[in-house]
């Protein structure tokens, strides 16, 4: 196993790109069913900084920071979509976040182990997988950004939605 020490930079390196590229994909999971069902404008952040970047593609609007890359949220009008609705979009994230996760953990067998493509892409498998988790490890937290907020992983929400009744 030569460049061992190399190869586990890259390594990190790809696992923290790959959570940052993994986020962007689970909000867009969100986001894409929210354009489907809804007929709202619909706005992507990633990361709790000031934004870099900032772009709007017809109802969605990204915008996206470095500080804070772990965390992205997808905002809409929710009280004017039916549960049903609401629920399609949380389970849109998870699903981007599973078809990624499978998609780079299939790729994984093409290339032989501890190759450099191997690692990159056992990077980006790792950081989807951990995204997964979290999202659909029913759990709440404190907003990173500080507002003290309380925000609910995917699977809470979705569970505690079904404790409302619909109007």
């Amino acid at each position: 196993m030569d460049f061992a020490i190399l190869k586990a930079l890259v390594f990190v390196a790809s696992l923290l790109d790959g959570i940052y590229l993994g986020v962007i994909a689970h909000e867009l999971g969100h986001a894409l069913v929210a354009l489907t069902l809804t007929s709202q404008n619909v706005r992507i952040k990633v990361g709790t900084s000031a934004a870099l970047l900032n772009f709007n593609i017809n109802r969605l609007s990204i915008s996206l920071g470095l500080a804070g890359f772990r965390y992205g949220a997808t905002s809409y009008d929710r009280s004017q979509e039916p549960i049903a609705t609401q629920r399609y979009v949380i389970l849109g994230g998870p699903i981007a976040s599973l078809v990624l996760t499978i998609a780079f953990g299939a790729s994984l067998w093409q290339f032989e182990p501890w190759s450099w493509l191997w690692v990159i892409l056992f990077g980006f498998f790792v950081a989807n997988f951990r995204i997964l988790i979290v999202s659909i490890w029913p759990m709440q937290y404190k907003a990173p950004d500080g507002s003290g907020d309380v925000w609910l992983s995917d699977s809470l929400d979705f569970w505690r939605m079904g404790k409302r009744m619909p109007k």
